[in-house]
């Protein structure tokens, strides 16, 4: 078409109307004071009251000095005091600048300072997080000291003045403030009333977090009568609780990302949505495909697409969507044509009207500029001769590249630069990729959005190139992907296989003996557990004493024993301290010894003589079974000989090194030495002199990877030999060794000579461990003179483990060494700058630990194997940046792709295979079997994808707990099978579901059904409520983030052919049967979501009963939630509406609304019933809704008495978390029959609130609160 700026299609003005926000308030308080304006759960303002209310907001910052274009920062959650702050300091004639509480606190900072705003209005509860802040001068008012009845001085302020300022992403890595006058907001609102239909006939729903552009029409469509509803915090991303807000409340306006909206339309409750009328769609584009399905969804309510950059006042242009407009449109929605008092120019590269180029937009929308930036405005605002004949026209100009389409609508075609648009929010590239880049361990990132092929989400994606400088990785130069990222379990899952252990095939046939000892004792514990590598350094601070203490070396008394005495017996107990340690806290084995990345690849071969009740012969030592199993047969001869051969395993260590292989096998086993020489002298023993005898492996059987490494004599005590000459150094952090100024001192008969006084610093050592170094107070060099040199790695190794031996409180980790072989780790480098002329070095870092870090058999320790570079750069570029500018996914990469000006070149980056990590990883396979082909058609129906590879897992590939249950049973109908529902979390994948199919497994399936494993620690056990099914603790059990596994205790009876247990006891006894065996030894962690709640409180009481400790019983929301119906039977008759209501619930998690008002109507018994939940739920199988139902019915009016809880006691610390609306539980009632009385936590959310979003997290951080500090009260007993 021939385009004219002069002729840019523009609707009818809408008229200049009132100049201010205020203004626009009174008028429809004047009009109809009593209509209600906000509405926010049961609490409601009238006009009048909000006009009241927020007068006296106004008065009181205006005895505060607060006047027309000052900027006050509104610092709130979702509720009345939001609405009525807002209007508050408009009405004061000041601008308000919305602070989001769930901003990280520096960047609240950054806005507080650079916004220059001095006053800051809050609610009572958050004035604590805003006094952190430490802004100087800066002043926090909340809205309780304000006088009821103040009254604020008349208006001094028109429509030229500040309304407000919202921040955006800025181009200089630094958001900016734009700043909105009255008469641009009041145009907007204008037009929303004039042609969108924005009145007093409309209930438009806020939700949307107020820091964002689109939040403010929500809040201030007041203005044109509207009421507003204000959902609950994070209602924005929770499309239940945004559909049950809906239907609730009646709301007719809804505005959402059209990622929400997806999430809408793909819910089966969004189509009882009938009270809307109008939803708008903004902040990204619209697909034709969404735009179809939502028609279909709800073919009776109008939908628009938004387009408005922020500098435009939220909405910069429309375009009305309907069946007519989908058939013929593109595949995106146009973004339409300007609203009134708008005008759009499409202009070239040389600011010239053309059919495409970048949009400039001009009109009384244009937002005064950026808030102290005024070479930004010019740069973003410029004046151009666009108005009509030419004249000066100042516009925007948007960064939007866009076309004319032939009906004269407007569309969005991309971006000139790097910011986009992400469910809603508009982030700048750039200012992510500077946020990166600011990291210590960046060399340089790039930031783009990548659309994921199977949900057609668009994410943010950060490649990142480390600086080696600063973020030393293992295998510098060599390294694989699992030293950038830990998200693939590389380490981890080798050292759970074992692979340094010989496998059953290498040694069948072979004639073996089980080794007294088995069992280890006491000591044999306590002395493989406090030997950790620690990585938390949380005892008394440190003095130079206790550093000396560190190093020093006691004399021993010790009898000497000849060898001749030496039994089977004595060997078992000998040898058990080389084998593993469990512990109910822990995922990986514990050993008495360390072995560089815990892999433990050296084999122990015995050459025994004259041991008692033991053949002569070479015997390999399997550390697992405690068993010796004879490799080759020797002579008697004269004397007893005792003699380790060592031998490394090449292949379990390059499982996860590829470098100084042999190095970290040699260091290994000197820290096996190291620990004999502390065990042996026990038995009169001790370690001999150590020689190279290779040939030995000729008689041993080893594989070709296997190393040779040393031998070693066990000898008399009185014939022990010490390990080669190692000199030891010790680093002093600055401020951490009180009475010993940092430097680098030599260790010499307890005396510290200084040497030098540059450090290992933190960048010298690898960057997962640099956390640690933070903590630590002191460094530790060794480094090994011996001659000859085969002996000197094993000599450092072994001196590490007689320092990490101590009884000093001192826990020290390796962090660096030497290499034979070329491949120096950064601390050796930094060490031959320091000390001229060292040899092979061996370094760590330590500080002071506590006697409860000693003494612990968990994992606290070992959590560096679960976080990797591109985990730890994500977490701390997290706590500076909001949520949806954290890029989902961080990769880090060799290189990055530049341009020729030097510059990451991001189309390269984007058009290459290295951000290609999560596609490469996921190996592509088709079905192989006729039953893996059926597995997958299943697979394929029920996630609507035809891209099924047999080893894609479930719940990674988008599943739910909805669509496990659709795909279990689409399984069994397919394949004729009755696979039970638990058996998706066992086996998540077509390969693995297949193979059930195949094997046709008979067993029972576990009811525990693990809903976390890939953690560490004891488990969590938690059952859920009326139903018995619990995958709706899914979402609970992700969030906790406390390292340990959780298991949902689903109830007898949900799978086909299984009947219910009578009673709580009978369910109880079983569940306690099958934790134990799972978990053979306490403590126990019980949880219980409602009524749950009592069958966990049962088992703690038979767990205790049985001799075993509970160290935490939490009852989640155990009292049933309040409802309309009054029991009429008290039993589970469907005659009974009570009944009824609580059996809904179970299936609506809801107990109130129209669904529950048609459930009520047309169920008459469980026929019915079953039927109306076929109409709310289609995908669930009609057999599981009745055995639900089966189940609620017979455990519906379970109660305990007084006297029951008497004679159950239970001693466990209980903690009850109260939802909202709930009434009394089972033991509030009954506080004085109970042995402890229990802790209550008070929550917001309700019932069903609590295992959503946003009510989760409130229990999660509940539970991290109360399993961290002190009790909040203490219930006293009823009277």
């Amino acid at each position: 078409m021939e385009t004219s700026v002069d002729e840019t299609p523009t609707p009818g003005s809408a008229g200049p109307g009132p100049g201010t926000l205020p203004e626009l308030l009174r008028e429809h308080a004047r009009r109809q004071p009593d209509e209600p304006a906000v509405i926010a759960g049961a609490d409601t303002l009238t006009r009048r009251e909000l006009d009241t209310r927020a007068a006296a907001v106004a008065a009181h910052l205006r005895a505060l000095g607060v006047g027309p274009d000052d900027v006050v920062g509104l610092y709130v959650e979702p509720s009345p005091d939001m609405v009525v702050g807002t209007w508050g300091i408009l009405t004061a004639g000041a601008a308000y600048l919305p602070l989001a509480p769930e901003y990280p606190e520096d960047r609240v900072r950054y806005m507080v300072e650079d916004s220059g705003v001095d006053v800051v209005l809050t609610q009572p509860h958050l004035r604590g997080r805003l006094a952190g802040l430490a802004v100087p001068g800066l002043r926090v008012v909340t809205l309780d000291e304000v006088d009821p009845d103040a009254r604020a001085t008349p208006d001094d302020f028109a429509g030229g003045n500040l309304a407000y300022v919202i921040y955006t992403s800025g181009t200089t890595g630094r958001p900016k403030g734009v700043a909105i006058e009255h008469r641009a907001i009041v145009s907007q609102l204008e037009w929303l009333r004039a042609e969108i239909g924005i009145d007093d006939t409309k209930t438009v729903l806020r939700k949307t977090p107020m820091s964002f552009d689109a939040a403010q029409w929500e809040l201030l469509a007041l203005a044109c009568g509207s009421r507003i509803v204000v959902g609950a915090k994070d209602v924005y991303r929770d499309p239940s609780g945004l559909i049950e807000t809906i239907i609730t409340h009646d709301v007719t306006t809804l505005q959402c990302v059209p990622t929400l909206l997806q999430a809408l339309v793909d819910d089966d409750l969004f189509t009882q949505c009938t009270s809307l009328t109008q939803v708008f769609s903004g902040g990204e584009a619209l697909s034709k495909k969404l735009a179809s399905r939502f028609l279909e969804v709800l073919p009776d309510c109008e939908l628009v697409n938004l387009y408005g950059p922020t500098e435009c006042t939220i909405n910069a242009s429309t375009q009305r969507v309907d069946a007519e407009y989908v058939r013929t449109c593109a595949n995106v929605i146009a973004i339409g044509t300007p609203v009134a008092g708008t005008t759009f120019h499409i202009l070239d590269e040389r600011q010239r009207p053309a059919p495409s180029g970048e949009l400039y937009i001009g009109g009384r929308q244009l937002a005064r500029g950026y808030l102290h930036r005024p070479e930004q405005t010019a740069e973003r605002f410029p004046t151009l001769p666009l108005g009509p004949g030419g004249t000066p026209l100042r516009v925007y100009r948007t960064g939007d590249l866009a076309r004319w389409n032939d009906d004269g609508t407007a569309q969005f075609t991309g971006r000139i630069d790097g910011q986009v648009k992400l469910r809603g929010h508009r982030v700048e590239l750039d200012e992510v990729r500077l946020a990166i880049e600011n990291h210590d361990w960046v060399r340089s990132a790039g930031v783009l959005v990548r659309t994921d092929p199977r949900t057609g989400h668009r994410n943010l994606v950060a490649a990142v190139e480390l600086n080696p400088r600063e973020a030393a990785l293992m295998d510098q130069g060599s390294h694989g992907s699992h030293h950038q990222s830990k998200a693939g379990r590389v380490q981890v899952r080798a050292q759970l296989a074992n692979l340094g252990v010989r496998t059953d095939l290498e040694l069948a046939g072979l004639p073996a003996v089980d080794l007294p000892g088995r069992e280890e004792t006491p000591e044999q514990r306590r002395f493989a557990f406090a030997r950790k590598t620690y990585r938390f350094y949380d005892g008394d601070p440190v003095d130079v004493a206790a550093v000396r203490r560190l190093f020093e070396r006691p004399e021993r008394e010790v009898e000497s024993r000849p060898l001749d005495g030496l039994g089977l017996a004595d060997l078992g107990v000998l040898l058990r301290n080389l084998g593993p340690f469990h512990s109910p806290d822990r995922l990986l084995p514990k050993y008495s010894y360390a072995s560089p990345g815990a892999l433990y690849a050296v084999q122990t071969f015995i050459e025994a003589r004259g041991v008692a009740g033991l053949p002569a012969g070479h015997y390999y030592l399997h550390p697992v079974r405690h068993r010796l199993v004879r490799v080759t047969d020797l002579d008697p001869g004269a004397e007893p000989v005792l003699r380790l051969h060592l031998v490394g395993k090449r292949s379990a260590i390059e499982s996860v090194y590829r470098t100084n292989v042999v190095e970290v096998l040699e260091f290994e086993a000197g820290h096996l030495l190291g620990m004999l020489d502390e065990v042996l002298p026990a038995h009169g023993l001790g370690v001999g002199a150590g020689t190279r005898e290779p040939d030995v492996m000729a008689v041993l059987g080893c594989a070709p990877d296997h190393e040779y490494l040393a031998t070693y004599d066990v000898v008399p005590f009185d014939r022990r030999h010490p390990a080669g000459p190692v000199d030891r150094y010790v680093q002093a952090h600055p401020g951490k060794v009180a009475g010993l100024a940092a430097g680098q001192y030599r260790v010499s008969d307890g005396d510290f000579d200084r040497v030098a006084d540059d450090l290992v610093l933190r960048k010298h050592v690898v960057a997962i461990n640099q956390a640690v170094y933070d903590r630590a107070s002191v460094g530790v060099t060794l480094t090994a003179r011996a001659h000859p040199a085969w002996s000197r790695y094993l000599d450092l190794g072994r001196e590490l483990q007689r320092l990490q031996q101590n009884d000093a409180g001192f826990g020290l980790m390796s962090s660096g060494y030497s290499s034979e072989s070329g491949h120096d780790l950064v601390s050796h480098k930094r060490l031959r700058a320091i000390l001229p002329g060292v040899g092979p070095t061996y370094f760590a870092v330590g500080g002071p630990v506590s006697r409860a870090q000693v003494e612990s058999e968990g994992m606290r320790e070992d959590a560096v194997h679960t976080k990797g570079p591109a985990e730890l750069i994500k977490q701390d570029i997290a706590t500076f940046l909001p949520d949806y500018m954290v890029p989902g996914r961080v990769v880090v990469v060799d290189r990055l792709p530049l341009s020729a000006n030097g510059k990451v070149d991001v189309k390269a980056l984007a058009e290459s295979d290295v951000l290609e990590q999560e596609a490469a990883e996921r190996v592509f396979e088709a079905p192989r079997t006729e039953t893996e082909r059926l597995v997958a058609r299943a697979w394929a129906k029920v996630m609507k994808t035809e891209d099924v590879s047999v080893h894609d897992e479930f719940f990674e590939r988008g599943g739910n707990s909805l669509l496990a249950v659709m795909l279990v049973q689409e399984v069994n109908r397919t394949l004729n099978v009755a696979l039970p529902l638990q058996v998706i979390f066992d086996e998540s994948t077509v390969a693995g579901l297949a193979r059930h199919v195949d094997l046709r497994d008979t067993r029972p399936a576990s009811r525990l059904v693990p809903l976390r494993v890939e953690e560490v620690h004891r488990p969590v056990f938690c059952w859920p409520g009326l139903g018995g099914y619990p995958m709706n603790l899914r979402l609970l059990a992700t969030s906790i983030g406390t390292g340990r596994p959780f298991y949902g205790i689903q109830a007898e009876g949900i799978n086909e052919g299984e009947t219910p247990y009578p009673t709580i006891a009978d369910m109880a006894a079983a569940d306690a049967e099958r934790i134990t065996r799972l978990q053979p030894v306490g403590p126990y962690t019980l949880w219980g979501y409602s009524f749950g709640a009592r069958v966990a409180y049962e088992t703690a009481h038979l767990l205790e009963k049985a001799g075993e400790r509970v160290d935490h019983l939490f009852l989640i929301a155990p009292g049933q939630p309040r409802v309309r119906e009054k029991p009429t039977t008290g039993r589970a008759d469907f005659a009974d509406r009570a009944f009824v209501t609580i059996l809904f619930s179970v299936f609506a998690n809801a107990v109130s609304g129209p669904l529950l008002d048609e459930c009520l109507a047309t169920t008459r018994d469980e026929d019915t019933f079953a039927a109306f939940v076929h109409r709310l739920h289609p995908g669930l199988p009609g057999g599981l809704v009745r055995r639900i139902i089966r189940i609620v019915r017979l455990t519906y009016s379970f109660e305990y008495t007084f006297r029951e809880l008497r004679e159950k006691s239970v001693t466990a610390p209980i903690t009850i978390f109260k939802a909202r609306g709930d009434d009394y539980s089972f033991l509030e009632g009954a506080v004085d029959s109970l042995a402890v009385p229990p802790t209550v936590v008070e929550l917001e959310s309700d019932h069903y609130g609590l295992l959503k979003a946003g009510g989760v997290e409130e229990l999660v951080a509940a539970v991290t609160r109360r399993t961290g500090t002190a009790p909040r009260h203490r219930m006293s007993p009823a009277h």
